[in-house]
């Protein structure tokens, strides 16, 4: 629970006292089931019935939410490998409390990327998908899901971009349905905070929209990948180990299996 001294006039009521709700739910992005979590400030007088409405959202019912607070400020959230935003809820939750109200956060798992067939595909489908996320079978049928948005790296920097237009999507169709002025033309102030190679996916992403980028405040490395630049060698290394590998990875895989 967070005090305030003050209303708030974006809240739906006036009150004193909010709470901290979060939210771990399944939404579609690129054809892939994703795990996302939500974090925002909501009105403490309807925060229980908010938390049981939230958990028994299913896939894609975005109708949650009624009584939170207007958020000013997105923090964006992209992890590391694994991929999985669950491991960060609680981190997310206290960083919005800290930071009080006008602030939400809200942060998304890779595709393919999670627990269950549903999310990371059968083995039907990856079995027929080489390691540049091309099918055997494409083409020939247009229900298959596109196996290069979670195999590479392009398909998953696409996959954030999707999740980001349709949270600021989501954000305009809470908050600004009877707002006088353009919905279309507000969007919220973005910070991204990414770890490991999330760092690479939320520069590539910001390059490529650079509507995205004009409202966003902050970018918050998290130990990017490279933190430091690394002994030459072992840069040589690397550098050439990525260049090549549609042949080094099913290498180490043969190897692995050989064990």
């Amino acid at each position: 629970m967070v005090e305030t001294g003050s209303t708030d006039t974006d809240c739906e009521e006036v009150l004193s006292v909010t709470s901290i709700i979060a939210s771990e739910r399944k939404i579609t992005i690129c054809g892939w089931p994703t795990d996302v979590v939500l974090i925002d400030h909501c009105n403490s007088k309807h925060a229980d019935e908010e938390s049981a409405l939230r958990q028994s959202s299913a896939i894609d019912n975005r109708s949650q939410r009624r009584d939170c607070c207007k958020p000013h400020t997105l923090l964006l959230f992209v992890p590391g490998n694994p991929g999985v935003v669950h491991w960060y809820t609680d981190f997310l939750t206290q960083v919005v409390e800290r930071l009080g109200k006008g602030y939400a956060a809200r942060g998304v798992s890779y595709a393919g990327h999670g627990v269950g067939e549903v999310i990371v595909g059968n083995d039907d489908e990856h079995s027929k998908t080489d390691y540049s996320g091309n099918r055997e079978d494409e083409g020939k049928n247009p229900k298959l899901r596109n196996m290069k948005i979670p195999w590479t790296m392009d398909g998953q920097i696409q996959h954030k971009i999707a999740w980001i237009d349709a949270l600021i999507d989501d954000w305009r169709k809470q908050f600004l349905s009877n707002s006088k002025s353009n919905p279309s033309k507000e969007t919220p102030n973005f910070i991204f905070i990414s770890h490991s190679i999330g760092a690479h996916f939320v520069q590539c992403l910001l390059l490529r929209r650079p509507d995205i980028l004009a409202h966003t405040a902050h970018i918050i490395h998290l130990m990017p990948f490279f933190r430091f630049d690394p002994p030459p060698l072992k840069s040589f290394m690397l550098s050439h180990a990525a260049s090549w590998y549609e042949y080094v990875v099913p290498m180490i895989t043969t190897l692995v299996n050989a064990a």
